[in-house]
């Protein structure tokens, strides 16, 4: 492990002011009420761009947080690798509903930097669009991405 870098940060994304777009953010905000440990950082990355290629290069591991259409029932939650994605995502069976989280990712690759292992806790939406909050199942399913972040990152969760 590279001695400057920082152990995890846990990042959710999104626009709360568009819907389901904001669970990545609302996810954060029920993280902020578990007691952490050290070493752990949440981050409201909000609609963060390329800015997210520093957390990726400062970090041992990341996970973010974030809506994205995968064609399954609203509310459902899956983790995975970006590698994972770039596979299906060729075969059109599964596309993040913002390319910018990959299309980052692949930038720092094509730099040549070290990037933290990632995980993508992705939560399929039901609506994204103006309306501030999100849709009732997508609600529901916020302790679920939480859960699954804690799942990932046992240490989020201070024992």
């Amino acid at each position: 492990m590279n001695a400057s870098r920082k152990t995890l940060a846990v990042i959710g994304v999104g626009n709360i002011l568009y819907g389901d777009d904001g669970v990545g953010v609302r996810a954060i905000w029920e993280l902020q009420k578990t007691p952490l440990a050290s070493g752990v950082d949440l981050v409201d990355g909000g609609s963060m761009g390329v800015d997210l290629l520093e957390y990726l290069k400062a970090y041992e591991r990341v996970v973010i947080i974030d809506a994205a259409d995968m064609g399954l029932p609203p509310g459902t939650v899956k983790v995975f690798k970006p590698e994972q994605v770039a596979s299906l995502k060729s075969d059109k069976a599964f596309s993040l509903h913002s390319a910018d989280i990959l299309g980052v990712i692949e930038l720092g690759k094509t730099l040549g930097e070290k990037l933290a292992e990632i995980h993508i806790v992705a939560v399929q939406p039901e609506f994204v669009g103006p309306r501030e909050g999100l849709s009732d199942r997508v609600l529901q399913a916020l302790p679920n991405a939480v859960e699954e972040v804690k799942t990932i990152c046992p240490q989020v969760a201070r024992q």
